[in-house]
């Protein structure tokens, strides 16, 4: 029986309060310390072949008969007023099927898709479809636009002297910071710099919108097709019955893709005009203009502490680019959660500036703000004279510090003895020298949240040939959630993942599922998925029960097989399903609330070796050891992949990737890939994975999330390692060659 429940969720730091509808569930947990089949083992992903192979259809890829090519006019200034434009012109251009200018869209959640007075530098101002590329870059071309150029903001100390906030500043207590710090022994300033990281994700923005008389279609690289399908609805007075959202294949996301965006708005209202399907593919440069970043903030602290390392009070505040969009990001939430602190004054300032948009990227805030903390601790512990993880452990909590809530799991400190042992911790002086290459190893906690959440619903079906078809209404970013899936249901049923076809990415196929981010996504669906494996387990052994006159009781689903408990009955499961004939026995599953009153968080420590030239000012990242206490291990292949490619990124964060703007003009000079440096698999060390690996009791199926946290604490373990091989300290990322000698003088 089904029934409405109210539950909360956290969600990248923001906690959200939903109804939701699930089902009753009786399937059983499994039981504590027991090893589930083929969960935990490594399961190559599904989807391997067809990316690898270039049969995989991504959206840019779709072509559907008659379909259009779309372009956009953009603005050149940071700030303007478009005097006029020559829309009629474009119009009557050979091929040209659709142009629409200021006015002629619909908005996009409350703000402006076209602007008549662009906000900055690459803001959309005119769109047109056409029957090739050609002809709509020819038709941009005629529309011939007349600009009056406008004063701009794009300094954040400009902007913060201005008072130009994207939202209000918060502020945030506990405790009496000002007392006890000056009371404190030992009291610590700094500030840090973190740098606008872009999103490159491989595949860019891109829609295919098919407007037809019964409703609309969008092919949307997207990562959140029921987000996507209720803003066109809702910006279209399209019922949302009427509006099918499709995401088969994705190549990334990391954050800058929930909902349709801007180009599935366009790509919409020119199908509906032209009565053809257009599609609409951002080129690089747009995409890194106007799709967002990482936030680019300056963080001050100071910390008091006692002479033994016990944090006493933290003052700090957070002062965020925020250009045209996103919002306050949780750049204090780890000196807010991570440690036992009584007394704190946080105060987080949102800036406006006449800058594209910010968006939220592989744990926004949070990333940024363990880059800057963490390496205010080392200089804590430097300070007091005591080892930099001895104080982490010194300051751990058993309860959330800023609720007073209980984890439902925490191996924290597991996962620093663990860090320290892999990486060598104890020797680590013995690295340094006073040579040309100096040596240095340095230590970061990691923080996230990650439980997942409702609503989620699968559905298992299952035929005569005994190849289970699970259909889950997500879509894959690309992080192995749909192999993930197909474990936790061939573990049901007794078969490989290998024979799991796995149905995905399509809002006519399934029920509400997760959307992909904010480390939600497989802890959200994979217990609707094996409730609903359950389900059809039921079914066969009771059908298997009939067929061999014996208690289903008695009997499981191993290896492919129906076999009894005491051993003498063995047969092959389709001998059971080939009775079927055509039909299939189904079963369907939703996710349940968390546990109520309990803290859900994921944790970690990841310490990074690094060599630093001296006369050339390289740093190179030589070794990460990544230990991470993320709940249950669904595919440890899938899991490691993820954790490669989150140092990766946290590596571009550290040492070369930074958005660079023209102060004289307010533009952005490096958006395209030859001008930023992107990290590669060239750029990867040595890395160390572990994982403490505990299911989590609390939760169904002990699972959390694991897409945030191993980008969060590589950075700032660099930089405390850096600072251990030169013994001074560079508070500006990224740590470039340039940066690096300008600190060594």
């Amino acid at each position: 029986m089904a029934k409405l429940v109210k539950t909360e969720a956290v969600v990248e730091g923001r906690t959200e309060e939903r109804w939701t509808l699930v089902e009753e569930d009786a399937t059983p947990e499994w039981e504590a310390g027991s090893t589930p089949a083929v969960v935990g083992e490594p399961a190559t992903r599904l989807t391997a072949a067809a990316r690898l192979t270039g049969t995989a259809t991504y959206t840019s890829d779709v072509r559907l008969p008659g379909q259009l090519e779309a372009a956009v006019l953009r603005s050149p200034h940071a700030h303007a007023r478009l005097a006029s434009i020559s829309l009629d012109a474009a119009r009557g251009l050979p091929g040209v099927r659709a142009v629409i200018g200021p006015g002629d869209c619909p908005d996009f959640e409350g703000a402006t898709v076209l602007h008549e007075e662009p906000p900055y530098a690459g803001a959309a101002v005119a769109a047109v479809a056409a029957e090739t590329a050609d002809a709509a870059n020819a038709a941009l071309v005629a529309l011939d636009p007349v600009w009056e150029p406008l004063g701009f903001v794009t300094d954040l100390d400009q902007a913060l002297e201005n008072q130009t906030f994207q939202e209000d500043p918060s502020e945030y207590e506990r405790g009496d910071a000002e007392a006890a710090l000056a009371a404190a022994e030992i009291v610590v300033e700094s500030e840090y710099v973190a740098p606008a990281q872009l999103h490159n994700a491989l595949e860019s923005h891109c829609a295919v919108a098919d407007w037809r008389a019964d409703g609309v279609t969008l092919y949307s690289s997207t990562q959140a097709i029921y987000q996507a399908r209720s803003q066109i609805s809702e910006a279209f007075d399209v019922d949302a019955d009427r509006v099918r959202v499709i995401c088969h294949y994705m190549g990334g996301g990391f954050g800058a893709k929930f909902g349709c965006g801007h180009e599935g708005i366009l790509a919409t209202e020119l199908s509906r005009r032209a009565g053809r399907p257009v599609r609409l593919v951002l080129g690089r440069r747009d995409e890194n203009l106007t799709t967002g970043f990482r936030t680019p903030a300056r963080v001050s602290y100071r910390i008091g502490a006692t002479r033994d390392g016990t944090l006493q009070a933290v003052e700090a505040s957070a002062v965020m680019g925020l250009g045209t969009g996103g919002w306050g990001y949780p750049v204090l939430e780890p000196v807010k959660s991570l440690y036992a602190i009584e007394h704190l004054h946080l105060m987080t300032l949102p800036m406006r500036q006449n800058l594209g948009p910010a968006a939220a990227f592989r744990a926004p805030g949070v990333m940024e703000g363990t880059f800057a903390f963490e390496q205010a601790l080392d200089e804590v512990a430097e300070a007091a004279g005591i080892d930099p993880l001895e104080l982490r452990r010194r300051n751990h909590t058993d309860v959330d510090p800023s609720n007073g809530r209980p984890y439902t799991s925490k191996r924290l400190l597991e996962s620093y003895d663990l860090a320290a042992e892999l990486a060598g911790w104890d020797a680590r002086d013995a690295l340094r020298g006073d040579g040309r290459i100096r040596r240095g190893m340095g230590c970061a906690s990691q923080y996230w949240w990650g439980s997942g959440a409702p609503p989620a619903y699968a559905e298992v079906r299952i035929g005569a040939a005994a190849k289970p078809v699970l259909t889950v209404g997500l879509q894959d970013l690309g992080t192995g959630v749909i192999t993930a899936c197909a474990v936790v249901v061939a573990e049901r049923l007794g078969i490989r993942p290998a024979d799991v076809t796995v149905r995905a990415g399509d809002t006519d196929l399934a029920g509400h599922g997760p959307f992909s981010g904010g480390s939600m996504t497989l802890a959200s669906i994979a217990p609707a998925v094996r409730s609903a494996g359950h389900h059809v387990r039921t079914q066969l052994l009771e059908l298997a029960a009939d067929m061999f006159e014996i208690s289903a009781e008695d009997l499981e689903l191993v290896d492919g097989e129906v076999r009894s408990a005491d051993g003498t009955l063995h047969h092959p499961i389709h001998e059971v399903t080939g009775k079927l004939g055509n039909a299939w026995v189904t079963g369907s599953g939703s996710r349940a609330p968390n546990p109520d009153g309990m803290a859900v968080n994921t944790f970690g420590c990841q310490i990074a070796q690094v060599a630093v030239d001296t006369l050339t000012g390289l740093v190179t990242v030589e070794r990460i050891v990544a230990v991470h206490d993320v709940g249950r291990i669904v595919n440890p292949m899938g899991a490691r992949s993820q954790v490669l490619g989150g140092i990766l990124q946290g590596i571009g964060f550290a040492l070369s990737e930074e958005r660079v703007v023209d102060p004289t003009t307010g533009t952005v000079v490096n958006a395209g890939l030859e001008d930023y440096k992107v990290p590669t698999m060239a750029d990867m060390p040595e890395v160390v994975c572990q994982f403490v690996g505990e299911p989590d009791p609390r939760l169904a199926l002990g699972v959390k999330g694991l897409g945030e946290p191993p980008v969060i604490p590589t950075a700032g373990a660099i930089g405390n390692a850096i600072a251990h091989a030169l013994g001074m300290r560079l508070r500006e990322a990224p740590y470039t060659p340039r940066r690096v000698l300008e600190a060594l003088g």
